[in-house]
């Protein structure tokens, strides 16, 4: 965030200042890439209900697909398995650079490698919607455990997203559903500032043991069997079935306060999307060569991430490709321009007085 908002608010100050150099506009909708045999020569918009077109290299930075429940859906088409998942995403995610770059011969890779996080918090109002806010895994990560309706761990709740997620899965096949994730008073302490903003939304609750064990519905005797039996694996008394190997902010009694959450995984992230070089430049899927003037980044991008992704290294895709993608654009406009001849060395001139 930011990354994010620093560079928002310098190109609004850049467009505002220096119009002759950039323009932002809000509000429009790109449509279509315009193409040159293999050259990309600008794109086409909507706003207001008119339609324009923007001149020049192109770089597309729309984001990925993990939102995308449109009639051409690309989750449907490749992932029909987890398409009825809720989704972490923005609605805007519904893939839109993919499918105009696909359109046009762009090479699409990858696009069967959808991330589905387990720990999306399941708002008690609305526990059907298909938007659901992301579960920090700071939570798991400072002692939070996940437990089934019989108030049992069922995994290692520090293991990798798709271990998780696959055996969040297996105990609703069994039954044992709903899913909580549970912080004691320690790791709420700690998390202070993630249990009162999860909290003001409505999306956890804090109470104590007894009331924790009446809402699960397993009774205040098997609770405390399963708060003891972690903390003697903690301890080193017992081997973790599940092979969990790090404990934190111990121990769990049922005489504590608790922040409590019920949790489902949720489309989070897609490895998939459009084949890039190492310029950022997208690659033609016919001729397997890069189109002129034409760059992606982010998570439009396919094939950095692998079959999934790390935590935390969306930034990197993001911030490096971006990168790569504006360095790419910025050096293949100014041979376009030194390539040309009278009114293009005269806007050579004018664009050097700008830079720095």
């Amino acid at each position: 965030m930011a990354i994010t908002y620093a560079l928002m608010e310098r190109f609004e100050q850049l467009a505002e200042k220096e119009p002759h150099r950039c323009q932002l506009i809000k509000k429009a909708r790109v449509t279509k890439v315009n193409k040159e045999g293999d050259k990309a020569v600008g794109v086409v918009y909507t706003l207001d209900g008119k339609e324009y077109t923007a001149e020049g290299p192109v770089v597309l930075a729309t984001g990925g697909y993990a939102a995308d429940f449109t009639d051409n859906s690309i989750l449907k088409k490749h992932r029909p398995d987890v398409y009825g998942l809720a989704t972490t995403n923005g609605a805007h995610a519904t893939g839109d650079g993919q499918k105009m770059l696909m359109e046009i011969g762009a090479n699409g890779i990858d696009m069967d490698k959808v991330q589905v996080h387990p720990t999306g918090l399941v708002d008690p109002k609305d526990p059907g919607s298909k938007w659901k806010f992301l579960a920090a895994e700071a939570l798991r990560g400072e002692g939070g455990i996940l437990i089934n309706n019989k108030g049992e761990r069922f995994c290692d709740d520090l293991g990798h997203r798709d271990y998780v997620s696959g055996m969040i899965f297996k105990e609703k096949e069994k039954g044992n559903w709903p899913i909580r994730l549970v912080l004691n008073s320690k790791a709420s302490n700690i998390l202070d500032f993630h249990t009162r903003h999860y909290a003001g939304r409505g999306l956890m609750k804090k109470m104590t043991g007894p009331q924790l064990a009446k809402e699960i519905g397993c009774g205040e005797k098997a609770l405390e069997a399963s708060f003891n039996d972690y903390n003697a694996i903690a301890d080193g008394k017992k081997k973790d079935p599940w092979g969990k190997r790090f404990f934190h902010n111990l121990p769990f009694k049922v005489n504590d306060d608790f922040h409590v959450a019920v949790m489902e995984p949720v489309l989070h992230f897609t490895m998939g999307g459009i084949e890039i070089n190492d310029k950022a430049q997208v690659m033609n899927g016919g001729s397997q060569e890069a189109f002129k003037g034409l760059f992606a980044c982010g998570e439009l991008a396919g094939g950095v991430h692998g079959a999934n992704r790390l935590g935390g290294s969306s930034l990197l895709g993001c911030v490096v490709y971006g990168r790569v993608a504006g360095d790419s654009a910025s050096k293949y406009l100014f041979q376009e321009v030194l390539s040309g001849a009278g009114p293009a060395a005269a806007r050579l001139g004018q664009i050097s007085l700008h830079i720095d």
